[in-house]
């Protein structure tokens, strides 16, 4: 899909090497990744500016996981970090549904594993660490005290809530906020099977596995507009226009791809 690929090379690309595997950054990286940060910190430029690096990590580590993992079947994977996040591009790694499979779990897996380091870490310089499902009640705060709720920051990550007792430092507070918020609640958005999204890679290869591989792919399509339309009216009523934005294009392009390979109009083709 043309809006999550490879973008050109620029002059003010920053390249530079992470574990064996060669790192270029797209100067848009940097301006989302800020806008990100603006809008997280309601304008605030210091923690926006605090953001950058963090969302750098994280989305480095998920590009990362799936690098590994492209490595492993043989593949020559470089990574590239643009304005929509990051690709981990390999031309040689083995195509079979079982390497791709694995290989589009891996970038979500190698997030959950950070924040997992991320949470052990809160634990031990927090001193109270839960989480909260959320389909759960508030019978749980009563059993603690009064005193201690008094003193919790929580992170809503869609599946629940980690709450944790807060630092007197703010933006220690708001680095591990970032952390989790990125790594979980990124990674669970990446999981869903919306086209080109990792679960949305997931589903088209095990939707063609079958006899028709033709149909198979014209259900990933449709199972893939279908969800990033839900999604799309979801964030726009819980997060504002960000989300509502992303998966509306998402939906559009997955739809035009569905058009073209149906032929039913013009799309952008199957890449």
């Amino acid at each position: 899909m043309q809006m999550l690929s490879e973008p050109p090379p620029t002059q003010v690309d920053v390249h530079f090497h992470a574990f064996g595997f060669p790192v270029r950054i797209h100067p848009f990286f940097w301006a989302i990744a800020l806008l990100i940060g603006l809008s997280s910190f309601k304008g605030e430029p210091l923690g926006a500016l605090l953001s950058v690096p963090l969302i750098l990590v994280s989305i480095l580590a998920h590009e990362l996981g799936h690098a590994v993992l492209q490595r492993r079947f043989g593949g020559r994977p470089y990574i590239v970090l643009h304005g929509f996040g990051g690709l981990a591009i390999c031309g040689d790694c083995d195509r079979s549904p079982r390497s791709q499979i694995l290989i589009s779990l891996a970038g979500p897996i190698a997030g959950f594993l950070l924040a997992g380091v991320i949470v052990i870490l809160l634990t031990l310089v927090s001193g109270y660490v839960a989480f909260q499902p959320a389909w759960s009640d508030q019978s749980w705060a009563s059993q603690l005290e009064p005193e201690l709720t008094s003193r919790l920051s929580g992170v809503w990550l869609a599946i629940g809530t980690i709450w944790y007792e807060r630092f007197s430092s703010p933006a220690i507070n708001d680095i591990f906020r970032i952390l989790l918020y990125v790594n979980i609640f990124w990674g669970l958005m990446n999981l869903l099977p919306v086209y080109p999204l990792d679960g949305g890679q997931v589903a088209r290869e095990v939707m063609t596995l079958g006899p028709d591989p033709r149909q198979g792919m014209i259900w990933s399509l449709q199972l893939s507009i279908g969800v990033a339309v839900v999604v799309a009216l979801w964030g726009l009523f819980r997060y504002g226009p960000w989300m509502a934005i992303l998966f509306g294009l998402l939906s559009y392009n997955n739809y035009r791809t569905l058009q073209s390979y149906t032929g039913r109009g013009p799309g952008l083709g199957w890449r």
